[in-house]
This record gives C-alpha cells, structure tokens and sequence, in this order.
C-alpha cells in the first residue's frame, strides 16, 4: 500500500544543464520557458551544445520529459524518479511511520486498556515492545505505552546495533539510570530512529508513532512469542494488576486510581528501580 499523500507528476528537463530542474508540464506554460519552440537555439546551455549546422526549427534536442512522484504533504515538493518510490516508504506500509504522514494524519491508537494505548493491529513481548509487520514485508519495533508511562522523560537514547541481522536493542538513560531494551527475536535490521537521539522524549510522547525506534525485514520466527489481539488486551490487564502488587509489596505504594504514575521510575529509590524495570521490562 501506497502513502495517501504520494502524487504523480509529469515534468520536463534539460538533459544537459548542469542543475536539473523540474518543471512540471502543468506549468510549463507559466514559465516562459524556451525549449518546446525554436526559441531555444537562443539558449545558452544549448548553444553550448549545438552544432553550427543544427536544426533549430522544432524543440530542444535535450529536453526531457518523465514521469516524477513527490509528497504532497511536504511543504516544498521534491521530485524523485518514479522507480524510486518502489523501495523508499512512500511505496510501502512504512509511510505510516513517516514525520509528514504522522503530522497530517493523526492516526488513530484504539481503544486503550485502563488507560494504556494498545493499537489492536500490533504483536507485543513479554518486556513490553511492540511489532509491527505490513503485508509489504517491512516491520517497525519500539517500547509500548505501558514502558514509555513508566519511563517518564528519557534523558538519552544510545542504539547498541543499527544494521544486520539481530535482535534489536538500545540502552535508555532515565534519572542517571541505563536501562536497555531488547527486543526479543531477531530481524533484518536496516535503520533505526535517529532524530529520537535528538528528542527522546518522543518515546514517551508518541511511543507507537514517532517514537518508534527499529525499522527492517522480519525473519520466519521475529513474531514467535509475541500476543496481538484480544490476547495483549488480557495480557495488558494482569500486567497493570501484577504493577499494582508489585509497587504495594515492594515499594509500599499504590497506583492512584488503578493506573502507574508517569515517570514512575524516576519517583522510586535506585534500587527499587532497578527491581522494578528487571521484574516487568528486561528480557
């Protein structure tokens, strides 16, 4: 599937100027341009070209014309060459994790889970990240909203792995804290989220969107052992009442209102911290 903003173009260029510009045939006619007509024996990159005997009577022998596509949702349009699209993420499910997508487009989480966003579409592990894999073959990975609650503002991010086959992992610095998260089965890893080393706390944010953290192929087994469906929802509950216990036996305090306080971790004792996030978040 196709990104709803992706648009087609037919321009026109200059084989032979040294600045390829795009013009699309829809305004070709505004710009005063000289190379459909005889006008263009008087340009200069032509001349530079042309031969004395050359024919001038009809249009540039170097213009060009093909078939573009560019993002309709950016502010200023770039025209790529229609091929390309195929293997960047406008032409496949991974649009949905783009800047622009997600600035226009708002999509929406589902019905949460006292209180915690569960997109129903998504596989989650037993350490609480998601997966997504599209019928196109990509998938996308990243701490789910009942981590990113409990993590609060994250200071820093550091990617352990950005290429090869792996099981995706990072180290986030909370409170002075590093705490790494690991996926839990490997995948073809071919990027991560860089611009997160920028604005960490994005994961907390936007944890299922622009908090996403790996992007890559997925293996025969990167889905084993991951729930989806009504089976994360009942798996969210126990795991929202197990939290609950947790902090009354260990930490002698309670979730107000049945839910865990944001930045949780920053609120306990370093080492009721650690317990915590090894209890319910490392592998």
């Amino acid at each position: 599937m196709t990104c709803p903003f992706l648009r087609e173009a037919q321009v026109k260029f200059c084989r032979t100027a040294a600045v390829r510009k795009m013009i699309p045939l829809a305004l070709a006619a505004k710009t005063g341009e000289k190379c459909g007509g005889a006008e263009h024996g008087t340009c200069a990159v032509y001349r530079e070209q042309a031969t004395d005997d050359a024919d001038c009577s009809g249009p540039c022998p170097y213009l060009r014309e093909s078939l573009m596509q560019y993002c309709g949702a950016a502010p200023v349009a770039k025209f790529v060459p229609y091929s390309e699209s195929l293997i960047s993420r406008c032409g496949n499910d991974g649009y949905r994790y783009c800047e622009l997508y997600l600035g226009m487009a708002h999509p929406a989480m589902g019905e949460p889970v006292d209180g915690v966003a569960l997109p129903d579409w998504l596989h989650y592990s037993a350490n609480h990240m998601w997966l997504d894999v599209t019928e196109d073959g990509v998938c996308h990975a990243g701490i789910d909203a009942f981590l990113s609650r409990a993590l609060g503002k994250v200071d820093r991010i550091s990617y352990v792995w950005q290429k090869g086959v792996r099981r995706p992992s990072a180290v986030l610095t909370v409170n002075g804290m590093d705490l790494e998260v690991v996926f839990p089965n490997a995948f073809l890893l071919t990027g991560c989220n860089l611009y997160l080393r920028a604005d960490p706390a994005r994961l907390a944010a936007e944890p299922y969107t622009g908090g996403w953290m790996f992007e890559g192929t997925p293996l025969p087994d990167t889905t084993n052992g991951l729930v989806n469906g009504p089976t994360a929802r009942d798996w969210m509950e126990r795991e929202q009442h197990r939290m609950n216990e947790f902090l009354q036996q260990q930490c002698g305090i309670s979730a107000d209102g049945g839910q865990i306080a944001g930045g949780l971790l920053r609120g306990l004792e370093r080492e009721q911290a650690l317990t915590l996030y090894h209890e319910f978040f490392h592998l």
